[in-house]
């Protein structure tokens, strides 16, 4: 079997491990085709891109941009772009820009609640790539309050809902969407099960995107169906991916989950006609083999 994990990160956004680590846990576990796609950033997927074939994994190229939709925030994954591109790397250097800025005051929010962090213990925990989130900042109170896990850490101080949250500074997604497409690359929308708003699903669906992301390893079979639906009601690509970060409870699992071939297939045929030829003329989307019923 060909194992194949089109979400992964390193810690050149908020993974825990480096490229070169996770390409040898890839390898280990079984994978020949993966993508890195870290937070705003290409340094991961530019890291492992030297040594990938050393391992006998096709890396794709990846990236997951962050943008906002109706005023909520959402996660585009992006593949087969241009790396120079100069339009793409200006969006992603202005997203990181605001990272720093906007850690310090999520950190002065939770300083004035009684959580004693300290953005310079955090920042140098990032590691060479200075790119900071909010993973970094629940760690460390994870830290101080042990008896919370990562998801209660972000319920009670990190998410958008919370008094606490400072919103990103980013690009709307009508203006993400044509940068995506100067740069080559493929759209898709990341973790849709996580929005639970099906009609704002339904909306995103026909801004302007390729494909969606269906297939997760914390993804119920219901919520897969529908996204199926809707995947072939608007003629869009699906993919998937673990969006694997090495916490400790993620290890044990990896390489369990599996993204479907017929996918890669298909995100390779859309790059080699579709972006080429700026037509769906002549490309044969395979729709056989589909796991699940629709």
């Amino acid at each position: 079997m060909n194992k194949i994990d089109l979400h992964l990160h390193t810690d050149q956004s908020d993974g825990r491990i480096s490229p070169l680590e996770l390409l040898t846990l890839c390898r280990d576990r079984g994978f020949k085709n993966i993508s890195i796609t870290d937070h705003d950033t290409l340094n991961g997927y530019l890291q492992a891109k030297k040594y990938a074939k050393d391992y006998g994994i096709e890396l794709i190229p990846g990236v997951e941009i962050s943008s906002f939709f109706l005023g909520k925030e959402v996660h585009i994954l992006v593949y087969y772009f241009e790396e120079n591109n100069q339009m793409l790397n200006q969006l992603l250097e202005m997203i990181n820009s605001s990272r720093i800025s906007r850690a310090r005051k999520i950190i002065n929010n939770l300083i004035s609640a009684g959580i004693g962090l300290n953005f310079d213990k955090i920042y140098a925990k990032t590691g060479k790539s200075g790119i900071i989130g909010r993973v970094h900042l629940a760690r460390e109170i994870n830290a101080l309050k042990p008896e919370l896990t990562i998801k209660d850490i972000f319920n009670r101080y990190l998410n958008e809902k919370t008094s606490y949250f400072v919103p990103k500074k980013t690009c709307p997604l009508e203006k993400v969407l044509p940068i995506v497409k100067n740069s080559g690359g493929i759209s898709v929308l990341a973790h849709p099960h996580r929005l639970k708003n099906k009609q704002m699903i339904s909306d995103l669906l026909i801004a302007g995107i390729d494909g969606i992301e269906i297939y997760c390893p914390t993804s119920a079979e219901h919520t897969r169906n529908f996204l199926l639906r809707q995947a072939y009601k608007h003629g869009l690509l699906i993919t998937g991916g673990s969006d694997f970060h090495c916490e400790p409870y993620e290890k044990p699992a990896f390489g369990s989950f599996s993204v479907p071939e017929i996918c890669l297939t298909n995100l390779r045929n859309y790059k080699n006609h579709y972006l080429r030829n700026d037509s769906l003329k002549g490309v044969k989307i395979e729709t056989k083999h589909r796991p699940y019923r629709y």
